[in-house]
């Protein structure tokens, strides 16, 4: 099943359309799951997640803000303001405890998210997330060039490429470009550049997930793929010195769309934090 086979709805909040999927069971297990999509993304890279947990649990893939079938007015996107429209659709659905799911830099704004709203979460899942980078990285060759290339004209060109380059090799071609094609491209292409932009210089230079780490108590855990630029960038150490009750994983052979690629392993690991890893809280 393809992002294409699942139809948002939307919630207006203040004349802005937020777009979310719902799966699941009427009288789904507890807790219920919330994943979030990340950057240029949207609801169609948690697509073998949804199937495999619409079978026992309610679950809600949200569309951030600018993403999916989500509005895109013309304003500032920020890690905090994601976090506002989550809670916000969260309390219109009645998604009581749900464990938080984000994807990319969905990660980063989940933990924002269990980090604003202490209350709101049972437990926090991070896939794939450049969590706490090093302020070195916000003043590197690399990221300006990527945010030159958003801000240009030729921004699509840049957010493809980047896309492709996250994807990394381990599979062979013919799967690896299907699932670009099927899943990352259309939201990619669709997004408007004043949100693609704006997302990522707030993230990257403005965001400090300092507060939200020292605020997060919940249960957590970290699914990491073989990302080279990810890889030295997610800074877990720091985040494992905040946050004790952090448990880490890894996928083998697998890039940054990994909830994709190799999906058993993803939902494997999932199943696993959700029947032993809530147990562990914050001391």
């Amino acid at each position: 099943m393809t992002s294409h086979e699942f139809k948002p709805a939307l919630l207006n909040r203040d004349g802005v359309r937020l777009g979310h999927v719902e799966v699941g069971p009427a009288a789904a297990q507890d807790p219920p799951l919330l994943l979030i999509n990340g950057w240029t993304g949207d609801h169609g890279i948690f697509s073998p997640q949804l199937v495999h947990f619409a079978q026992k649990r309610r679950t809600v893939a949200v569309n951030l803000r600018g993403h999916g079938s989500s509005d895109a007015p013309d304003q500032e996107y920020t890690v905090a303001g994601f976090a506002d429209d989550i809670a916000w659709q969260c309390a219109q659905l009645e998604l009581l405890k749900p464990v938080v799911i984000g994807h990319s830099m969905g990660g980063r704004i989940a933990l924002e998210l269990c980090g604003r709203y202490p209350d709101l979460a049972a437990g926090l899942v991070m896939i794939d997330t450049i969590v706490m980078p090093s302020p070195i990285l916000r003043k590197s060759r690399q990221v300006k060039a990527l945010l030159d290339g958003v801000g240009g004209s030729d921004y699509l060109a840049v957010l493809k490429a980047n896309a492709w380059e996250l994807g990394c090799d381990f599979d062979d071609a013919a799967r690896r470009k299907a699932i670009y094609e099927t899943y990352v491209l259309p939201p990619c292409s669709k997004i408007a550049q004043h949100v693609a932009y704006s997302v990522i210089r707030n993230a990257i230079l403005d965001y400090d997930p300092m507060p939200a780490a020292k605020a997060c108590r919940v249960p957590m855990a970290y699914i990491a793929a073989d990302v080279p630029l990810v890889n030295m960038a997610r800074g877990l150490d720091r985040l494992k010195e905040i946050c004790p009750q952090l448990v880490t994983a890894k996928t083998m052979l697998a890039g940054h769309f990994n909830t994709i690629e190799v999906a058993d392993q993803v939902n494997a690991m999932l199943d696993r934090f959700l029947d032993v890893g809530l147990r562990r809280r914050r001391g």
